[in-house]
């Protein structure tokens, strides 16, 4: 399988440990699996502090050009310490076709079944039900009969400005 990781420098060294130690952990992980890793996307801090993304950008364009089969992060927690901002990344990512693997045992009971964690289940029913909306609503209608509906067209008549 071929993955990519994605490692996020925190504010608390503690919390994640660092872009090192968390990338060697996807390392070894992934070699102990006999997943091909195809590249490391790391965001680090900006000097004032700032968060960046340039690494989660570069983890997005390849995975749509079709080169991942899966993500790997050393834990959830690297997309977002937010729970709900965890949730998008992950059906957005799960929606571009790749898997999200975590090294940390944890979140692999979390990522196989949302009802481990009831705030997870309700955050993916709603987002579920947000992406029927979408669909519903960009999908046109159907049209049973062509011919009678040609009077309800779209008529749009383009007015020129009076010069004054």
């Amino acid at each position: 399988m071929r993955v990519v990781g994605y490692v996020r420098e925190f504010s608390d060294r503690s919390h994640g440990g660092s872009i090192f130690a968390q990338s060697e952990r996807i390392r070894r992980w992934s070699s102990e699996q006999g997943y091909q890793l195809l590249a490391m996307c790391q965001d680090v801090r900006s000097p004032s502090g700032e968060p960046r993304d340039e690494g989660f950008r570069a983890l997005l364009e390849i995975v749509g050009a079709g080169h991942a089969d899966a993500v790997v992060v050393p834990s959830l927690e690297a997309f977002s310490s937010d729970l709900l901002i965890q949730e998008v990344i992950l059906q957005d990512l799960r929606d571009r076709g790749v898997r999200v693997i975590s090294t940390t045992d944890t979140d692999v009971e979390v990522l196989a079944d949302a009802r481990a964690d009831p705030a997870r289940m309700l955050i993916r029913d709603v987002l579920a039900r947000r992406t029927e909306y979408e669909r519903s609503v960009s999908t046109p209608a159907p049209r049973h009969n062509q011919a009678a509906t040609t009077s309800d067209d779209v008529v749009i008549e383009l007015i020129p400005v009076q010069s004054a």
